[in-house]
């Protein structure tokens, strides 16, 4: 079992999910998952993930979920989570949990076409749709939602809020000086 595989299961067994490669929905999850948690811990486990039918999708990782059936439905894993690994995967486990297939799908479909094909946000929902036109843009808008909760972390909530506090503190100088022509 290459190492990417032992992480991944040690991620997954922090979010609380078991892959079962014998079920085609349980291996599409296992591709999402995949694909959105190396995004949001910042390591890559698998470098060969193109966009397919259902988004993206690695080979390797094909491989590894039908060689390694039982590691991964028992949860087999030596792999230590680093104390980021394990916060960055703690804040956001809720929301994966949460998320139906269609939303993986959307979710990691997203992410591939703003980070792997370096499309902005609306361009990404258009060419989503275009290569879906299945999903409702109400389902990619939300998709679209749930990409910034994943990677609204505490620190760059922190940045938004002091930026715009700097912000209004020009906007209230500047109402200040408006008013002291009126006095």
């Amino acid at each position: 079992m290459e190492e990417s595989t032992k992480k991944l299961i040690a991620y997954l067994n922090l979010l609380e999910v078991k892959i079962d490669s014998s079920s085609f929905e349980s291996r599409i999850k296992a591709q999402k998952l995949a694909y959105i948690i190396q995004k949001i811990i910042g390591k890559q486990l698998y470098r060969d993930f193109n966009f397919y039918i259902r988004g993206p999708y690695s080979h390797v990782l094909a491989i590894e979920y039908f060689g390694s059936k039982e590691d991964f439905v028992k949860g087999n894993s030596n792999y230590k989570l680093g104390k980021e690994e394990n916060e960055e995967l703690e804040r956001v486990k809720p929301l994966l949990n949460s998320l139906s297939q269609t939303d993986l799908e959307i979710v990691a479909s997203l992410l591939f076409l703003r980070m792997e094909r370096g499309m902005d946000e609306n361009q990404a929902e258009i060419d989503l749709h275009e290569r879906k036109p299945h999903l409702k843009l109400e389902e990619i808008w939300r998709g679209s939602i749930i990409v910034k909760k994943l990677f609204l972390t505490e620190k760059l909530r922190v940045a938004i809020m002091n930026s715009l506090k700097g912000e209004m503190e020009e906007w209230d100088s500047v109402s200040n000086e408006s008013l002291k022509k009126f006095e």
